[in-house]
């Protein structure tokens, strides 16, 4: 085997996406840079210093949900602490305990990321009082509707006294006011 490779896809194992998170994907990128830097320090406390090419290949990332931890050296799975090699079985290879360390650290994130999403999952369940709507088209009733009651409306409508007077002086032969109404119930009767 040429290195080790302990890539886990968390986002699988909560079947969910970062973008699920919603406002919460912050907290959740937290949550995984948390664990990263905890499986970094780990390693950096027990990885033997003779072996620098090893160490400088580690590649501990998170992309997303997709924790990356790996390293390409071909002897990295055969590293174990300094001066504790007493056989191929009775000691073990600090790959394995890094191993486990990502597992354990990969429930906690797990259960911590189920957690936001619950979370998150119960926001978007409740309605929000001051959301936007989207803008809604109207029907062909209320169009027609509508301009029906315009129209009535500006029929309704009575000018002024001083709208009165200007009329007047803009058009001096016309009736205006009351005495337009006069003029046209008269005619109305003939």
């Amino acid at each position: 085997m040429a290195g080790v490779d302990f890539t886990m896809d968390i986002g699988r194992a909560i079947g969910a996406r970062l973008g699920d998170f919603g406002r919460l994907a912050g907290d959740a990128e937290d949550v995984l840079a948390d664990a990263r830097r905890s499986l970094h320090s780990d390693l950096i406390s027990v990885w033997p210093v003779d072996t620098g090419t090893s160490l400088r290949n580690w590649e501990n990332r998170i992309d997303g949900l997709v924790w990356y931890f790996r390293n390409p050296v071909e002897y990295v799975e055969w590293v174990f602490e300094a001066g504790t090699y007493s056989g191929p079985d009775s000691t073990p290879r600090i790959a394995d305990w890094l191993e486990e360390q990502i597992e354990r650290y990969a429930s906690d994130v797990v259960s911590d990321l189920r957690r936001l999403l619950v979370i998150v999952r119960a926001e978007s369940l409740q309605p929000r009082p001051f959301a936007p709507r989207p803008p809604s088209r109207p029907s062909a009733a209320s169009i027609v509707g509508g301009a029906v009651f315009r129209a009535a409306f500006r029929g309704f409508q009575q000018p002024g006294r001083g709208a009165r007077q200007r009329l007047r002086e803009r058009f001096p032969n016309q009736p205006i006011g009351r005495a337009a109404s006069r003029q046209r119930d008269r005619s109305r009767l003939r």
